[in-house]
């Protein structure tokens, strides 16, 4: 075959493969999606996958479930998106914990988020807070170190890799010790939580904000920024644990070779969604506030986010597990 042939040839492949593509993209969803997350149904994550996914469905026109695999703080969800077919189809409801800490936090973890994926849209930033039981004799970050510094038998609960993070940070700077006793759920750590079993915990918003309405817990200190729904609760940087504060925010994430028209396709309907009024007052309600913007900015957000998690792990003495 001569050249000029060999090149007719190949030109033809790649325009054939581009209007592949294109059509794919075109057509795209033609059937039912899945958002998989990875906390089991009813904790904090659970509530805010179920609102993207009902406003998703209406935004595509095609059906949107939610599939809750939870374990290994979220490993097991990221795993089981990463593995799955590329075609937009299948898509990882993640939080920058796992995202972007996961690496600071466990051994061996089974993914890479900035090989392994591509971030097809910011969703929120999701409000985390430092509770106590409402019963305790605390009241603010300052009487808690004390508490903790004259208690050698102090317990805090973890559910999740924000709250591993948090809290560990919190030790370190404030110089505390205490044991962690881990839960499957949040849900399952509330009860020990508000009869003092446990001395303190880091909340989600969702959980934070539903136990003050109780009455059962006082939240003494916020992670990142204050929430917006308990405006007199203080930053823990406010409330004297200096050097402290990252953000906790979430993202949609699709296997890595998934199509750019596919992403775009995606990003345009997340951030659709998460510019509605009735979105942000629903994240009023779980302490977060919706995020946009394109999958190249976020690509740039999860790096600085994956040094901002270097930096406070090697200030809070964060070692993988």
């Amino acid at each position: 075959m001569q050249l000029g042939s060999l090149k007719t040839l190949a030109m033809t492949l790649v325009l054939g493969t581009a209007s592949l593509s294109c059509a794919f993209a075109q057509d795209f969803p033609n059937r039912r999606l899945t958002l998989i997350v990875g906390f089991a149904a009813g904790s904090g994550a659970d509530v805010l996958t179920r609102y993207y996914a009902s406003k998703l469905s209406l935004d595509v026109g095609q059906p949107v479930i939610v599939e809750n695999k939870a374990g290994a703080n979220g490993a097991l969800a990221a795993q089981a998106v990463m593995q799955s077919k590329p075609d937009g189809y299948t898509l990882l409801f993640a939080p920058s914990a796992s995202m972007s800490g996961g690496k600071f936090l466990y051994a061996n973890l089974p993914y890479d988020s900035q090989k392994d994926f591509v971030v097809v849209a910011p969703l929120l930033d999701n409000g985390f807070a430092l509770a106590v039981s409402a019963n305790a004799p605390v009241h603010s970050v300052a009487e808690l170190t004390a508490l903790l510094k004259a208690k050698p038998t102090a317990r805090y609960g973890t559910s999740n890799s924000t709250g591993i993070a948090a809290a560990q940070l919190y030790k370190t700077l404030a110089g505390v010790q205490a044991t962690q006793v881990a839960y499957k759920t949040t849900g399952d750590a509330l009860p020990d939580l508000a009869d003092g079993t446990l001395d303190f915990m880091f909340l989600d918003g969702v959980f934070a904000l539903s136990q003050l309405k109780t009455g059962k817990v006082r939240l003494l200190a916020t992670v990142g920024s204050r929430i917006e729904s308990a405006p007199d609760v203080p930053t823990m940087e406010e409330a004297g644990i200096k050097g402290y504060g990252f953000s906790v925010w979430w993202m949609i994430a699709a296997p890595v070779a998934t199509p750019k028209e596919v992403v775009d396709r995606l990003n345009a309907a997340f951030n659709r969604i998460s510019a509605m009024p009735e979105t942000k007052s629903f994240l009023a309600t779980a302490a977060a506030a919706p995020l946009t913007g394109t999958p190249e900015a976020i690509v740039g957000k999860l790096a600085r986010d994956i040094e901002t998690w270097g930096e406070l792990a090697r200030a809070g003495g964060i070692k993988p597990q």
